[in-house]
């Protein structure tokens, strides 16, 4: 919530009509219907979002404002005069002129569409001191804003390599840092950017009565959230998860799933980042609504409000979603929508021998190579193969490791079934008793140029 005087607060309660300027240059504008779009809400999710807020209005066709930089404010009379909101700098995307009423339409958005240029990293990655941190830090610092969240989920990680292929904005590594550390980028009206992790448990800014609202409508609530999933989305098999069990049991599982995150592209980064996610997002929970009414534009997205149902009862919820439209603030839209359950294939409890295999899939956008890892052990016999794959040059490797042990006592035969008949390039035996004598090629060994018997067969 924006830091507003309590004569303001009150003002808005009582009136439906504000004022709105603009600030260029020193100068000052008055601008009329306005629409200010601010929303944290995509594709059924708010974890990982980087929005920016959208503002529309209209201006006398005489002031120039191409390309332009200024402040918004929006104001209200109070006992002491008109008071103003200063809701942070905008830069203008689009004029669209009117030869007749001399008025023009412009379009604008907040300090989030500085991130849309070409990311590029200029941080050492081969020192393997590079932080989660300092790279939102220097994307901040090349795209003109100032970070002002320093300390956030998953922070301290070592990111060992760029994984953003060529072409990737600014915006969406913001967006990647945001999703794995379950928070919510957001440009706020001092024009820095914050991560914004929502929690059940902040300071309630705001108390809505539905009896205040021409139009109110209390929806379902959301579960818990009590599962978190991180994984790859076209490889079956590779997801990290963490479970609240208690939970579950009394709601379901009720899923917040990260899939092909840049940051945590082996099985090893997502179980060091999955842990700081899931303490930050569990339990999770709230009412969703959507109200139409007076619109308090010193609220922000992502602040905690309580809804007070016709009946008298309490909600819980959050401010995901503002149409703020001025100067009729009684058109105003405020909703929290419902997150969308995701379906998941959830990792099963392993048996011992389950726990012995691994397959997984490394994915390296920065040197277009992906390599494939099957590990199988069991009692007797240990198996790694490893298959890489350099999408530039569409070649590939592969190699493959067989270790066969066991505890023998007296002579023992080894017998290498459906060997093909093809080179072995490398058969090794190794043991504590003298075995050379006793090697002998048999119908399904082929030697080679590097194979041979140690000793003439008789």
């Amino acid at each position: 919530m924006i830091n507003v005087p309590d004569t303001i607060k009150e003002a808005y309660s009582k009136s439906t009509t504000q004022y709105d300027k603009i600030v260029i240059n020193e100068e000052e504008y008055a601008i009329n219907n306005v629409d200010l779009e601010d929303d944290c809400y995509e594709e059924g999710n708010i974890f990982g979002t980087a929005i920016a807020k959208a503002l529309s209005f209209e201006i006398d066709s005489s002031v120039d404002l191409e390309g332009k930089e200024f402040k918004y404010y929006t104001g209200i009379k109070t006992s002491v005069g008109i008071e103003w909101i200063d809701l942070g700098t905008y830069i203008t995307q689009e004029v669209e002129p009117n030869d007749t009423t001399k008025i023009n339409t412009v379009n604008a958005m907040d300090y989030m569409l500085k991130t849309n240029i070409k990311y590029t990293s200029d941080l050492q990655y081969s020192n393997n001191n590079i932080t989660l941190g300092q790279v939102a830090q220097e994307a901040c610092m090349k795209a003109g804003i100032v970070l002002a969240t320093t300390d956030f989920p998953n922070v301290s990680f070592i990111v060992d390599s760029n994984q953003f292929e060529d072409g990737t904005l600014i915006r969406q590594v913001i967006s990647a840092i945001a999703q794995i550390s379950g928070t919510v980028a957001k440009v706020k009206n001092d024009d820095k950017l914050y991560f914004v992790t929502p929690k059940t448990t902040g300071t309630v800014k705001k108390v809505f009565n539905l009896s205040d609202y021409s139009e109110a409508e209390i929806k379902r609530a959301t579960y818990p959230i009590n599962l978190v999933s991180l994984g790859m989305s076209d490889v079956e098999g590779e997801n990290v998860v963490m479970r609240d069990e208690e939970s579950i049991t009394l709601y379901g599982e009720n899923a917040l799933v990260i899939n092909d995150n840049p940051f945590a592209y082996t099985e090893s980064k997502r179980q060091q980042l999955i842990t700081a996610i899931f303490n930050a997002v569990k339990g999770f929970e709230y009412k969703a609504f959507e109200l139409t009414g007076q619109g308090l534009p010193y609220l922000e997205t992502l602040d905690n409000i309580q809804i007070i149902d016709f009946e008298g009862k309490t909600y819980y919820s959050f401010l995901f979603r503002v149409y703020h439209k001025s100067p009729k603030g009684l058109e105003t839209e405020m909703s929290a929508p419902s997150i969308t359950k995701a379906t998941v294939n959830y990792q099963n409890i392993a048996n011992a021998e389950q726990i012995a295999k691994r397959t997984e899939y490394i994915v390296n956008k920065q040197e277009q190579k992906i390599t494939q890892i099957v590990e199988n052990q069991s009692e007797f016999e240990e198996s790694l193969t490893k298959v890489e794959t350099d999408l530039e040059g569409i070649k590939q490797e592969v190699s493959n490791i067989a270790t066969y042990k066991r505890a023998i006592e007296g002579t023992t035969e080894i017998h290498l079934t459906e060997a093909g008949a093809t080179e072995i390039l490398n058969l090794e035996i190794q043991g504590n008793k003298t075995y050379e004598a006793n090697l002998f090629p048999g119908e399904d060994l082929y030697p080679s140029e590097s194979l041979y018997p140690n000793q003439e067969v008789l």
